[in-house]
């Protein structure tokens, strides 16, 4: 896992009261700094992600205990003078650093190679097809909303388009359903055929 749950991180932190310090965090990421530490705003991306699970990464970490440092986290006992857990967390930013470097590469190497495919479907290779390949491929050269047949990575490549269900509350009309499918080379039907 990249980030931690920021309260498991927050517990590294002896006598601490969590619910303040998981507001002063969120704080110090918006506001990318605290006293000694200044994020950009790559970083504050990076250190804190707000959802029902608020993560943070050894970036917020570091935030973390420069707000420890400072004394502007609420303590239930004094503060002691070392850390171990979250130092050793805070540690791990290179590590962290190197993968999300190498996760952003795989996504844009992703993202070029489906650009390519997009403009020369024969550039594709079999292995990479998938129902939603075929469905943008064939989005871009026959136009949405259109079933139809098309040579991708050298096979037989199909998209149906088709009314579902119509809701049984009768108050929204039905959902279009896209259908794409292939066959490889031995005649297997791969996807969803209609």
């Amino acid at each position: 896992m990249l980030m931690r749950p920021a309260l498991s991180v927050i517990d590294m932190i002896p006598n601490v009261h969590r619910t303040p310090a998981l507001a002063g965090l969120r704080r110090a990421v918006l506001a990318g700094r605290t006293k000694s530490v200044r994020l950009s705003s790559d970083e504050k991306e990076l250190a804190f992600y707000d959802a029902p699970v608020q993560l943070t990464s050894p970036i917020g970490a570091r935030m973390l205990y420069d707000l420890y440092q400072d004394g502007r986290l609420k303590l239930k006992k004094t503060p002691q003078k070392s850390i171990p857990a979250l130092e050793a967390y805070i540690a791990t930013e290179a590590e962290f650093r190197t993968k999300v470097a190498d996760i952003t590469a795989a996504d844009a190497a992703r993202q070029s190679r489906e650009a390519a495919i997009l403009a020369n479907p024969d550039c594709a290779q079999p292995h990479e097809l998938t129902s939603r390949l075929i469905d943008r491929v064939m989005s871009r050269h026959l136009g949405h909303g259109v079933s139809g047949r098309m040579q991708i990575a050298g096979l037989d490549c199909h998209r149906f388009l088709r009314m579902g269900a119509a809701p049984e509350d009768g108050r929204s009309r039905a959902e279009e359903e896209t259908l794409c499918w292939w066959y490889d080379d031995h005649g297997q039907c791969h996807g969803t055929p209609p």
